[in-house]
């Protein structure tokens, strides 16, 4: 046996059941080519055994089978270790094949009979250990990572929303990280964000890599704030090999609303909606495999005159022409082209991500439609059958850009390729006089439409008249009371001393209600200054100097150890500058309380600069009052920051909190021995 023969576990059932916990296996182990284990277990020990033996290949001869369904098979694969290899023995290029023929080709003679369970896995794990079978790839080379809140953020009373914001910037500074670990690794990702007001609600990335890429550089987790979850994803090959459903290869418009919840629409040439939806979490991968189970794409349409790069790639994928708008449209426009085109179809718009890829598609469609319907009209007087043509291929290549001339001469050349019989030719007659007499009908229609236009429009030009003739008596009216305002207007204003009466009344009026203003805002501020001065009194609050921002304490005079400064808007780069300041003077900083704890906890812990919350109860120029429990809880800060500035000094010095204080002990353990000697010396002399 060559050397890095691959250790193989061969797996066959022995009992089903509606749920994986009935299941027995029966389980055999080859490793360097022999045969050394075989038993029968349940599933969860199958599981463990995996574990613990590691094998490179995982050998069936019925993937299906493992779990019985595919949604028991795919809880099962997704218990496996990341790099298993699943490999069905009797599977090759031709497609299955009988297991006993395989067993012929390979050199192993079976008994006459159908073998029992411990034989097939057996079987299954030698023929997988000569290379034999064809791995089958569960999972697509792509991953979900989900980064969403830990808690419901419906608590905090009153700080409701200060704790939604809370959990929102958690989150966000979450993504932020899963995005730096892919692009370090040069992974490439998709994002689709929820963003609320104050940071990131929740996100979901595709990462195109296998599970096995990701170890080390993002990790599943469940914290306080924030829950990260990988999940691998199932790969659209193979369940379009287990669901074996042949459509008819047909041509599409298709329109995408991109977002957490894509929105897709689906039309074949002649309009007719092959498919509506919306769906959370559709990545690329998903919507390619999802559009190709539907047909042939010919356009992908947006909304939007710059498309999103997750529409451009779709298209790309695809290899279809993309349309975008000249303009980006409307909501109104999308709500009446979607709706009116789904009542048209009998179709239902379930919600606003359905609607905007229904009007991308039939903007889409209706860009082109004219050229169809010339190419259409050319074969009908042509006389050539349109029924035995691929006419949708045609169409799609006018989708795609090419004149029409061209494409009738491609008919033309498909036509004179094979010879007609006579019947389908008097068909294509009888059928192109049906569809002149059908066009003849249509153009009686469209004439009766333009007469009934023309008087649609003299009775527009007859209603602007009467709007003309009904403007210019109102503007007439209008001239009529302007001037009896005047006159009467003169007639009050004749005497002057009225005149400077009234003036001087206005003027009044005008300077009382400016004082009245001045009044409530004096009598606020006395009544803000008697509380101040009521609570200072009884030890219940203290008045301390206040600045805006951290850059003016260093223009605060006379500021002495153990001072404290209200500090408006604690900008973390100004508290930075001044930390040098602050730590030369022994001043502490009291911040409003609406600063977040996560915000004080970063300049108390890592900027060392002693800082409290409080209430200001009242601010005056340059002065700020507050409780008189602030300055004992700026002691206790202040000790936290000192041994926080020895404990970081000690490690830039090579010492520890401990050696400092086993040589402060040590110190004074002279110090005492010395004084003691000192005082026996004095009582011997």
């Amino acid at each position: 046996m060559e050397h890095g023969t691959p250790t193989c576990l061969g797996v066959d059932v022995v009992k089903q059941g509606s749920r994986l916990s009935d299941f027995v296996y029966s389980v055999a182990v080859v490793r360097d080519g022999v045969l050394v284990k075989v038993e029968d277990v349940s599933a969860s020990r199958l599981v463990r055994m995996i574990w613990e033996h590691r094998p490179d290949v995982l050998a069936v001869d019925n993937v299906l089978e493992l779990g019985g369904s595919l949604r028991n098979l795919l809880r099962l694969a997704k218990l496996l270790p990341p790099g298993l290899r699943l490999v069905q023995v009797n599977l090759d290029e031709e497609g299955l094949r009988d297991l006993r023929a395989v067993a012929r080709e390979a050199g192993i003679e079976l008994p006459h009979g159908k073998p029992d369970s411990r034989l097939s896995a057996a079987l299954a794990a030698l023929l997988a250990s000569r290379g034999f079978g064809r791995e089958v790839e569960l999972f697509s080379k792509k991953v979900k990572i989900y980064v969403y809140p830990g808690r419901s953020g419906r608590a905090g009373g009153s700080s409701a929303e200060r704790f939604k914001r809370s959990l929102r910037s958690a989150v966000a500074q979450t993504v932020r990280k899963v995005e730096e670990a892919l692009r370090s690794a040069s992974i490439d990702y998709d994002v689709a964000l929820r963003r609320s007001r104050g940071g990131i609600s929740s996100a979901v990335f595709t990462a195109y890599c296998d599970r096995e890429r990701l170890r080390g550089l993002v990790k599943s987790s469940t914290g306080h704030d924030v829950v990260v979850r990988i999940k691998p994803v199932v790969n659209p090959a193979f369940l379009k090999s287990l669901v074996s459903a042949h459509r008819d290869q047909r041509y599409l418009v298709v329109g995408i609303d991109p977002g957490i919840q894509v929105g897709l629409a689906a039309l074949d040439m002649d309009g007719r909606i092959v498919a509506l939806k919306s769906a959370r979490g559709l990545d690329r991968e998903d919507v390619v495999s999802l559009l190709l189970s539907l047909g042939r794409v010919a356009i992908v349409a947006t909304d939007r005159q710059q498309p999103p790069e997750f529409v451009r790639r779709v298209a790309a994928a695809l290899g279809a022409r993309l349309y975008a708008p000249e303009r980006d449209l409307s909501t109104y426009e999308k709500e009446a082209i979607a709706r009116e085109y789904a009542k048209l179809h009998g179709a239902e718009i379930r919600d606003s991500h359905a609607r905007d890829s229904l009007a991308a598609a039939v903007e889409a469609l209706r860009s082109v439609e004219r050229k169809m319907r010339e190419l259409v009209e050319k074969l009908v007087e042509m006389g050539l059958d349109r029924s035995s043509l691929s006419l949708d291929r045609y169409k799609a290549r006018i989708a795609e850009g090419v004149p029409v001339a061209s494409i009738v001469e491609e008919v033309i050349a498909e036509t004179l390729s094979g010879a007609e019989p006579p019947a389908r030719v008097i068909e294509a007659v009888h059928e192109a006089r049906a569809l002149a007499e059908e066009n003849e009908t249509l153009r009686r229609r469209v004439e009766e439409l333009e007469r009934s236009l023309e008087v649609l429009d003299l009775e527009k030009k007859q209603l602007l008249g009467r709007v003309r003739s009904l403007e210019d008596e109102i503007s007439r009216l209008r001239s009529v009371i302007d001037s009896e305002l005047a006159s009467i207007s003169r007639d009050l204003m004749r005497d002057r001393k009225v005149y400077e009466l009234a003036q001087r009344l206005a003027n009044a009026i005008r300077d009382l209600d400016s004082l009245r203003l001045e009044h409530e805002r004096v009598r606020e501020q006395h009544a803000r200054l008697v509380y101040a001065l009521t609570g200072i009194a009884e030890g219940r609050l203290i008045a301390i100097r206040s600045v805006r921002t951290p850059e003016q304490v260093r223009e605060l005079k006379d500021l002495k150890q153990g001072d404290m400064v209200f500090v408006e808007n604690p900008i973390p780069e100004g508290l930075r500058e001044i930390e040098p300041l602050v730590e030369r003077l022994g001043v502490g900083l009291v911040l409003p309380d609406s600063v977040p704890d996560d915000v004080l906890s970063e300049i108390v812990d890592g900027m060392a600069v002693p800082a409290v919350k409080e209430v200001l109860h009242c601010a005056l120029e340059g002065v700020a009052v507050v409780s008189s429990d602030a300055r004992k809880r700026m002691e206790e800060v202040m000790e936290k920051v000192r041994r926080i500035r020895e404990e970081r000094e000690a490690r830039r010095r090579g010492l520890s909190l401990s050696d400092l204080e086993e040589m402060v002990r040590e110190y004074r353990e002279i110090r005492r021995r010395l004084g003691e000697d000192e005082s026996g010396k004095v009582a011997l002399s």
